[in-house]
């Protein structure tokens, strides 16, 4: 995308957009355990599911952690994907993946400056642990039907949450506040 220059947008004048949030569970499996007919690569008990939980199925982030655990297995000299090999290959999907997870903090967040700023104190808070209310903050309301509506946050039991935990993780260990 860097190549395609400043109006690279023209190029996609036709395009029609789909809406692709998370692959099913077995796709999603398929994907990682069998994404090549000569892939050799094997998984502890319990891993592919870790994958998915981390992932929810995300496309992007499936290929992201499947392609930084193939690349450290490769440097290990291992066929086999256990949880220290996963936790190793997570630093390295955040370091690969920066201009998506960069994009879901400022881009997601907001449509406005302001908007932007409430919506990233919020995903901190949450990625803490920590509360956090948009009572009568039409700017954080904002901010937050549009983490809704992009698929970053999801209601859940009266309350909020991250809709992928690997995004959660991200903005606890890297998103800096500006």
């Amino acid at each position: 995308m860097d190549e395609l220059g400043p109006h690279w947008s023209n190029y996609f004048i036709s395009v029609v957009p789909i809406q692709m949030c998370y692959l099913n569970s077995n796709e999603a499996r398929e994907l990682l355990q069998a994404p090549d007919p000569e892939f050799s690569l094997r998984y502890d008990l319990g891993i592919i599911d870790q994958i998915l939980t981390l992932t929810r199925c995300q496309p992007y982030l499936l290929q992201l952690i499947g392609w930084s655990l193939v690349n450290l297995a490769n440097e290990r000299q291992t066929q086999l994907v256990t949880s220290d090999l996963l936790e190793a290959a997570i630093p390295t999907a955040f370091t690969n993946g920066e201009p998506y997870f960069t994009n879901v903090w400022t881009e997601f967040t907001g449509a406005s400056p302001g908007e932007v700023t409430a919506g990233q104190k919020l995903l901190k808070a949450l990625a803490e642990g920590h509360p956090f209310a948009v009572d009568d903050d039409e700017t954080a309301q904002a901010a937050l039907r549009q983490m809704l509506r992009y698929h970053t946050l999801e209601r859940k039991d009266g309350g909020y949450r991250f809709e992928i935990p690997l995004v959660e993780r991200w903005v606890r260990e890297r998103a800096v506040l500006t």
